[in-house]
């Protein structure tokens, strides 16, 4: 087919197997529990295989013999990068390059038997190879999310042109046997999961969501049809796919120009989503559901509802217009640098207590009116405080976009994560939180940021109580209550610090007593809760 790039077939291929009794006993001797060196050894022979001469048939076979150890050995290579704080090492990106490299080799496999089926060859097996190829991209797109990377555009246009291929032999609707996945499994249910999964904002969710979101899909897909005219319910915004464009679903309003060649249908989805969220409301649990074993209250719900918004009803519109700009930035990550730059650049001391002053303090009292702060300085040089050049993208009342160019110095991030921004304009840092991250193309990490409301102040805090007597304070922040907003005063703490009526005691200029009395958010390295003034 014209529309697949494929290599050359060349003389210089020597793959280690060339039809499928060979390749079952090579695979019969390769090390599937030393992971990372099969994977490696198994890529090279793709890549051989690929490029050698083979029949027809006897490539379809072998492909089919090695595709459970390929999905066993991606799997566990993946495994390894889930949860890894972004950027990955160079390490990490090493084994996330093979994973990536390894489905693409395997989809050339099957572009190439797809190849042979336009020629007159095993053309009976269009729906089973469309399936496979589908699968590959499928897969490959669900790993780059996994690790918050993005992937090429060229992807959205192999997984239309695998799908256009199937439906113009109208095998879209055939189930194809799955081993690996257990299932009979049809090339519209895997194009259509592809779709709706893009669709969930996969760069906020956790890696449990994620999972949750692919595990549902394969529940949901089959009840999603791809149509040639627009569904007959309107009271759903429509989702839109155009074959020729490098993007996914679309809705009219993001339009931008295209061209409609089909509709997905998710009229029975939403009442399926429908469904789901009142059974759970009236106490139904959600492995009764089908929900899966690891699904609990109230995060399940909270998930249902969000994707019944993003796949029903489009996303809803920002409440505040989000210009773009281009700016530079500075960003700190912890708790203790942020109450220094808060603070005005100071360093954080137990309040309270006198400090006897050094002699040469006291000397430079007498001749400058204050003490040096060279040797703060000299610590915020060194790394102590230290902050990191980023460029603003675009910026709300709400939130920001923030970008770190591949290559440039500073930390490693995660969903969740606390962090403060000062724009190269502003006279103080903006505190938030990590709302979604991802490594674009050209490697650069880029964090959606959302602001929390208010203006923070550095102050410092610690327990009380009789067990309580000898604890240090802590640096904390606090943010105001923005009656206007609705928004309760609030402290940002270091994790696991709430506890219910729990008392602080919270120095600033000095020191009161303010009573815990609930908990707004917890991050991956903060908790922001509500307080009022102990009684």
């Amino acid at each position: 087919m014209s529309e697949f790039e494929l290599p050359e077939i060349t003389t210089d291929a020597k793959p280690e197997f060339t039809d499928s009794a060979s390749c079952a006993a090579w695979l019969s001797e390769l090390p599937l529990a030393n992971v990372a060196p099969s994977q490696i050894r198994l890529l090279e022979q793709l890549r051989q295989l690929n490029r050698y001469s083979l029949p027809a048939g006897e490539r379809l076979k072998v492909l089919e013999a090695l595709r459970e150890s390929i999905h066993f050995l991606q799997e566990h290579q993946i495994r390894k990068l889930a949860n890894k704080p972004l950027p990955l090492t160079q390490v990490e990106r090493g084994i996330f390059g093979q994973v990536v490299s390894l489905w693409h080799e395997q989809l050339i496999g099957y572009q190439r038997c797809l190849q042979d089926t336009a020629a007159g060859k095993h053309g009976g097996e269009t729906a089973l190879i469309c399936q496979r190829g589908l699968d590959c991209v499928a897969s490959s797109m669900f790993d780059h999310c996994r690790v918050y990377h993005s992937f090429p555009d060229g992807y959205w246009l192999a997984l239309h042109q695998l799908y256009r291929r199937a439906e113009e032999s109208s095998a879209i609707a055939t189930p194809v046997s799955d081993p690996v996945r257990k299932s009979d499994t049809s090339c519209a249910e895997v194009y259509v999961r592809a779709l709706l999964f893009m669709l969930a904002d996969p760069y906020e969710q956790t890696q449990k969501q994620l999972a949750q979101v692919q595990r549902w899909l394969e529940l949901w897909a089959q009840h999603v049809p791809v149509r040639h005219t627009p569904p007959e319910d309107k009271s759903l915004p429509s989702l839109l796919l155009d074959y020729t464009a490098a993007a996914g679903a679309y809705r009219e309003v993001g339009a931008a120009g295209r061209k409609a060649s089909a509709w997905l249908d998710i009229s029975d989805l939403a009442r399926t989503l429908k469904k789901c969220v009142v059974l759970l409301r009236k106490g139904e649990s959600p492995a009764s559901l089908g929900l899966g074993e690891d699904s609990a209250m109230p995060g399940v719900e909270q998930l249902l509802v969000l994707l019944f918004r993003l796949w029903c009803e489009g996303k809803n519109a920002r409440t505040q217009v989000r210009r773009s700009v281009n700016a530079k930035a500075k960003v700190c990550t912890t708790l203790v640098s942020m109450h220094f730059h808060i603070s005005g650049n100071k360093t954080f001391r137990q309040p309270g207590h006198a400090t006897q002053l050094t002699r040469q303090e006291r000397d430079e009292i007498a001749t400058f009116g204050h003490t040096s702060t060279r040797l703060e300085d000299a610590y915020v040089e060194a790394g102590g405080y230290a902050t990191e050049d980023w460029l603003l993208l675009e910026e709300s009342l709400a939130g920001l976009r923030i970008a770190r160019p591949a290559g440039s110095a500073g930390g490693r991030y995660v969903n969740s994560q606390l962090v403060a921004v000062r724009p190269t304009d502003a006279k103080s840092f903006m505190v938030g939180v990590v709302r979604w991250l991802k490594v674009d193309e050209k490697g650069d990490l880029q964090l959606g940021v959302r602001i929390f409301p208010g203006v923070p102040r550095a102050v410092a805090v610690r327990p009380t109580g009789i067990n309580a007597m000898t604890e240090k304070f802590v640096p904390a922040l606090y943010c105001p209550a923005l009656p206007a907003l609705a928004v309760p005063a609030a402290l940002i703490l270091p994790p696991g610090w709430y506890r219910p009526k729990r008392v602080l005691e919270v120095y600033s200029d000095s020191a009161e007593m303010l009573l815990l009395t609930g908990t707004i958010e917890r991050g991956s390295d903060f908790e922001r809760v509500s307080i009022e003034a102990a009684r």
